[in-house]
């Protein structure tokens, strides 16, 4: 099961440069077909992680990610909306054409 605190600490290697992308999309992928999550908004951080370089979500977006997940459980559907807030408002084609050269997201510039 993914838990808040495993998921604070991945973001927070991922953050500070100490695990990459790649290795944050495997952590997704594999938490997601576990399918067991803490809760909601758990959930929902896997699933954004498990589309990382679809979705074209970047270690810039990991603050956003934090603040959520720092929230109490019992603000959950508050820290779910800051968490789609700021997804719905990523300019994922200009990250696409930004990232065109990026080692990791290159490969995936031309994903749906």
């Amino acid at each position: 099961m993914a838990t808040r605190e495993e998921l604070t600490d991945l973001l927070q290697k991922w953050r500070d440069g100490s695990v990459e992308e790649l290795e944050v999309w495997q952590w997704g992928q594999t938490a997601r077909e576990a399918g067991a999550h803490e809760d909601e908004l758990v959930a929902d951080i896997v699933d954004n992680l498990a589309a990382l370089p679809y979705d074209m979500i970047v270690r810039e977006d990991v603050d956003v990610m934090l603040d959520a997940l720092a929230n109490p459980s019992d603000e959950t559907d508050l820290s779910i909306n800051l968490l789609w807030n700021h997804i719905d408002g990523l300019d994922v084609d200009g990250r696409r054409q930004a990232l065109s050269d990026h080692p990791f997201y290159g490969e995936f510039r031309d994903a749906d």
